[in-house]
């Protein structure tokens, strides 16, 4: 088993639901944080969702106010092998930040 801080950052620059990361083979990963931040110049609507097996779950939903910031995982998140990490604004280029995370990796002589 081997464990890897990581982290990715994302622009949203349209308001299509976007893919921001994908939960590899074999590992588990623990989302601390995601950091938002609207760089635009109103109010603007932030939606957080997990895909388990083909099913989006709105787990959040934030507006965030112009040129401010925020943590929008309300908690510590868990994603299994496969899951997707997905976001949405209904403002296109107004939204970024950065996702910090713990992948645990199993592998085939140390299972988690």
């Amino acid at each position: 088993m081997s464990t890897l801080y990581k982290s990715t950052g994302f622009n949203l620059t349209t308001t299509a639901l976007t893919n921001v990361y994908t939960c590899p083979a074999e590992t588990e990963t623990i989302i601390k944080n995601i950091q938002t931040h609207n760089y635009g110049g109103s109010n603007v609507v932030f939606e957080l969702y997990v895909s388990k097996n083909g099913t989006d779950y709105d787990i959040a939903h934030h507006t965030i106010s112009a040129k401010d910031s925020l943590n929008a995982a309300d908690g510590v998140l868990v994603l299994e092998e496969g899951n997707i990490l997905k976001m949405q604004a209904a403002s296109a280029n107004s939204i970024s930040g950065l996702v910090s995370y713990l992948e645990v990796r199993s592998d085939t002589k140390n299972p988690i």
